[in-house]
């Protein structure tokens, strides 16, 4: 595994790179589509995907794909060749109350299924929880991951950071270097609750802000890392936490939105495409221009109300081309990068959206 960091923005931290795995190399920063196995659709079937992410708890509770994919390989049960990161799924077994998965199960499915990055067993903190249980669980990541280095293979493994105060997250720093002084790979979990609003979280403002900070900590503790951030990759988040240095993000939103109904629109993000008796915004003259340009596999021979029928039509048409702006706003980041227009681009994009104050706090912190 190499990671070479070709590009440093000089209006924000942004940075363009290669990351090279397994003899494939893709241009940095990634942002991985997360795919629940057996689901559909599959949107590397239709046009170019460079990165997906998958659950390792979504197959170990199947039996047949299980033992598929250790005889097999993950890449042959999908059918696709380029990255794919599997993810270990300590999130879920947490939140069905199993926390007695074995890392040793774990570890051994990366080694016998073959994905590119496997990352360690972690359990994710709850802001909503009291410092003593997420206490235990960082224990028990920990314990997790001096376990998977010690009697690990050939795998490449991701360890993953967690921590709701700045205090705390530097003394994780701390423990993770005592196990890999100098990690290739370096992941930071825990911050969906924060960035997404989660119920009975308040004051998503200091949240926005502790998220900028954590990722200045742990880019300064791991400056020549690979850094991955955990499942808060939307359609206008990507562009802030990009532009903060972060090389990779993944995200089911392309999935999520469309169950809900709603497709994502370039620079405006999620709309309804039809009303609906929740009132929330339906997409309007001006954004349906936008919904015209679409080249993605539904909507590249419609017109646009044809497009809007389709799209109203089932959640697969929705996902498939919810992906397809998800893949292309990750290029655009890219490119803007490499032109130099990367602040501009990213006031643009974040327009409105909550997570502009994000933005310009990051901004301000750069003094610029």
């Amino acid at each position: 595994m190499k990671f070479k960091v070709e590009l440093e923005d000089e209006q924000t931290l942004a940075r363009k790179g290669l990351l090279t795995i397994n003899h494939k190399t893709i241009k940095t920063p990634i942002l991985w589509l997360g795919y629940p196995i057996r689901s559909d659709p599959k949107p590397w079937k239709e046009f170019r995907v460079d990165s997906i992410l998958v659950n390792a708890y979504d197959i170990i509770l199947r039996t047949k794909i299980f033992n598929f994919v250790q005889h097999k390989g993950i890449h042959r049960f999908l059918d696709y060749s380029a990255l794919i990161m599997m993810d270990s799924g300590g999130f879920l077994f947490q939140t069905k109350n199993r926390l007695d998965i074995s890392p040793d199960i774990i570890l051994d499915l990366y080694h016998k299924s073959r994905p590119d990055i496997g990352v360690i067993l972690d359990y994710p903190l709850n802001p909503l929880q009291s410092s003593y249980i997420n206490y235990r669980r960082w224990k028990k990541t920990i314990d997790n991951t001096i376990y998977m280095y010690q009697n690990n293979g050939t795998s490449i493994l991701m360890p993953i950071l967690h921590g709701y105060t700045l205090r705390k997250l530097k003394n994780a720093c701390k423990e993770i270097k005592k196990i890999d002084p100098e990690p290739n790979l370096i992941g930071l979990g825990s911050l969906v609750p924060l960035i997404f609003r989660t119920k009975g979280m308040h004051n998503f403002d200091n949240s926005m802000k502790f998220v900028v900070d954590a990722i200045m900590i742990v880019k300064k503790e791991f400056p020549n890392a690979f850094l991955h951030v955990f499942g808060i990759g939307s359609t206008n988040s990507m562009h802030l936490i990009f532009s903060l240095g972060v090389d990779s993000l993944d995200s089911t939103g392309w999935r999520l939105k469309a169950a809900y109904g709603r497709i994502q629109l370039p620079g405006i993000g999620d709309r309804y495409v039809k009303k609906h008796s929740n009132n929330r915004r339906v997409i309007n003259e001006k954004e349906k221009r936008v919904l015209a340009s679409c080249k993605c596999p539904v909507c590249k021979d419609l017109n646009v109300e044809d497009q809007i029928k389709t799209l109203d039509s089932s959640f697969k048409t929705r996902a498939l081309h919810n992906a397809w702006v998800f893949v292309k706003e990750e290029k655009r980041f890219k490119d803007r990068l490499t032109d130099g227009c990367t602040e501009d681009f990213v006031r643009e994009r974040l327009g409105k959206s909550p997570f502009l104050k994000g933005f310009e706090y990051f901004m301000k912190r750069r003094g610029k």
